[in-house]
């Protein structure tokens, strides 16, 4: 009996849980993932714990994932739909866009980093009158205020790399490109690009970076980047780059600075939108929401090997300091 599930597991596109280990009469919440480490969002089970669901008894994870390739995602959201969930999970853009397009029917708790609405997710965040609802985080003013940290800290600055992934979205890859280059004029900073999709591209953008003069480096917030958060943090160091990153554990891997939502919250919280669905709620009926704050978080220490004085101010604005 073995053989047959490791064939399954090698496929491109598989289920993280089977069905049959499940209760027949748990509720399957679909997962669409970039790869089959994704499949289980930890705090996505926590907010589910936090309401009482247990998992097995009362619901199961039916997942898809793309086997890390962003040109699977539309696969992988086609093949979940056809499992018919109670429920979909789409914990990003790219995926979120995929699901939409796969299924107009099937419940969608979203975690967007676009405007649902520009995107063509809802008709409105108070009353999205499709069947997607959930959060997004999307603001023009992120990128805008991580750009002008890297500015009040760096001395002089003028020149900032910024690590940039083309393969998600290209839509929503013009929307960042166009906030950034806004902001930067605004600023009056000079820009380059840099274009990595995986680990080894982050090292020779890097390389790069360095050979080309930049003084800071800013990441773009793609799913890409979060999980490579260590890699960019460490090489951003080994090049003296002053950085900004858009997940709070950046600062703690010894990134410089991170500013942004708090991603596991935003994800504990859809479990409230699963609930409701569960229970009966209509996804178009649920309004679109966005998060309660903004977290700054910044390394002091790697301030100091960097050369940089962190000024008092931005010390008193920060939600955390890492000594």
């Amino acid at each position: 009996m073995k053989a047959p599930v490791i064939a399954l597991c090698s496929a491109l596109v598989l289920p993280c849980t089977p069905a049959a280990a499940a209760d027949k009469a748990a509720a399957a919440i679909g997962i669409v993932a970039l790869s089959e480490r994704t499949c289980r969002n930890e705090p996505f089970l926590a907010g589910m714990r936090e309401l009482g669901y247990v998992e097995g008894r009362d619901f199961r994870i039916e997942c898809r994932h793309a086997a890390g390739r962003y040109d699977r995602v539309a696969e992988a959201a086609r093949d979940l739909v056809a499992t018919r969930p109670a429920v979909i999970l789409a914990l990003g853009q790219a995926f979120t866009t995929a699901v939409t397009r796969a299924t107009r029917e099937i419940p969608i708790v979203m975690v967007s980093s676009s405007d649902p609405v520009v995107a063509g997710f809802a008709a409105s965040y108070a009353r999205p009158g499709g069947n997607a609802t959930g959060y997004t985080y999307y603001g023009d003013q992120l990128t805008a205020k991580r750009l002008e940290l890297l500015k009040a800290i760096v001395p002089n600055l003028r020149h900032v790399a910024v690590l940039d992934n083309p393969e998600p979205s290209a839509t929503l890859r013009a929307i960042y490109l166009r906030d950034t280059r806004e902001a930067a004029r605004t600023l009056r900073l000079k820009i380059r690009i840099y274009a990595a999709r995986n680990e080894p591209e982050i090292d020779q953008a890097f390389h790069a970076m360095a050979r080309d003069g930049m003084q800071a480096v800013y990441t773009l917030p793609y799913v890409t980047f979060a999980d490579t958060a260590q890699l960019i943090a460490d090489r951003a160091r080994f090049h003296n780059l002053a950085s900004v990153h858009f997940v709070r554990r950046f600062p703690a891997f010894g990134g410089l600075m991170s500013y942004g939502p708090d991603y596991d919250m935003l994800h504990r919280r859809t479990a409230n939108y699963v609930d409701k669905i569960l229970k009966g709620a209509k996804p178009g009926e649920l309004p679109i929401d966005k998060p309660e704050r903004l977290e700054f978080v910044i390394n002091r220490s790697t301030a100091d090997e960097l050369g940089l004085t962190i000024p008092e101010n931005l010390l008193l604005r920060a939600d955390k300091v890492i000594e």
